[in-house]
């Protein structure tokens, strides 16, 4: 499972990107994309909604690989930033939330649990051991090294501020179309990561 995660500043985390592959053939129903979003004006109680589901999807996906006999790893793209929201918004909406307790949020010994356990994958950090780049090592630099070209040719982390602002002041279809646009990007990231470690494997 590869996974990307969209954030407004320090306002909070407004989408966990999912994307969910498997390796030995064997169907799997919750294959592909799969985002959790609140539109929701941050900070807002409903951003603990949204990550509460990906929360139980994740653990739900990982304990039944587990129960069928299959391996399990999430993968994320340089894991400074995943960390630093799933324990903040563990702080935030978990048992003891400092702004609101939301059914499903887990405790931050929980979260602390998880990204130290070899089951959460940085893949940067595999990168970094393999690569040496003068313009940096971003996935942004990388993945188009590895074959990968983003669908949105304004495509960047500056841009989807300014995306997510806009989608947040518009109505209707132009409301629409801005989330839209996050959507793909956010999808694009997570597909970029797979692109990224799967391009690596060929090194190791």
């Amino acid at each position: 499972m590869d996974v990307d995660l969209e954030s407004h500043l320090d306002d909070g985390a407004y989408l966990w990107g999912t994307l969910l592959t498997l390796r030995d053939g064997r169907p799997l129903e919750d294959e592909g994309y799969r985002p959790f979003v609140t539109w929701s004006r941050l900070p807002d109680a409903d951003e603990g909604r949204a990550f509460a589901e990906f929360w139980r999807w994740l653990t739900g996906i990982r304990d039944r690989a587990a129960g069928q006999g299959r391996s399990f790893r999430a993968y994320c793209y340089s894991r400074a930033a995943e960390n630093g929201w799933l324990l903040s918004s563990a702080g935030r909406f978990g048992p003891e939330g400092t702004l609101a307790v939301v059914k499903g949020v887990p405790g931050v010994a929980e979260v602390r649990r998880f990204i130290s356990s070899p089951l959460w994958v940085d893949v940067h950090e595999a990168v970094a051991t393999q690569f040496v780049s003068t313009s940096g090592l971003g996935l942004k630099v990388v993945a188009p090294v590895a074959g990968f070209t983003w669908r949105d040719p304004e495509a960047g982390g500056e841009a989807s501020l300014g995306w997510y602002r806009d989608a947040q002041a518009a109505r209707g279809v132009e409301r629409d179309a801005g989330r839209e646009r996050i959507l793909a990007y956010n999808e694009d990231d997570v597909r970029a990561t797979r692109a990224v470690r799967e391009w690596i494997t060929r090194f190791g």
